[in-house]
């Protein structure tokens, strides 16, 4: 259930940039100085989505990079999150992140697929 919420929460929240697209090519994600780019920018924007439909506070959620993608002009992520405070280590989401590989549009999303099993 909670992850049916959480999903409509993101749905609702960024319909502007969410649009269902086939699965990107799967590549490996770009990475400058052991940095995976444009994982901070989702980190920033998911999180406090996620949050808000916790009941208690100190939710701690890790973000785990699956593979990068590429699709026609964008580029992305597959990524899980997980929520791990308290012990716990629970898939809560899985999306994938595209954003266009014009510089003025990095990590901007274009699109954004939630509920991805792999």
């Amino acid at each position: 259930m909670k992850k049916a919420s959480i999903a409509a929460l993101l749905f609702c929240c960024s319909v502007s940039s969410i649009a269902a697209v086939p699965d990107g090519k799967i590549e490996k994600p770009f990475v400058i100085g052991n940095k995976v780019i444009c994982l901070k920018e989702i980190q920033k924007q998911i999180t406090p989505y996620l949050r808000s439909f916790e009941e208690e506070s100190g939710v701690k959620y890790k973000y785990i990079v699956k593979s990068g993608l590429s699709y026609k002009d964008t580029v992305g992520l597959r990524v899980q999150i997980n929520r791990v405070d308290s012990g716990l280590n629970d898939r809560v989401a899985a999306l994938d992140y595209y954003w266009l590989q014009e510089r003025g549009s990095m990590c901007q999303p274009a699109y954004m697929v939630l509920d991805r099993s792999q």
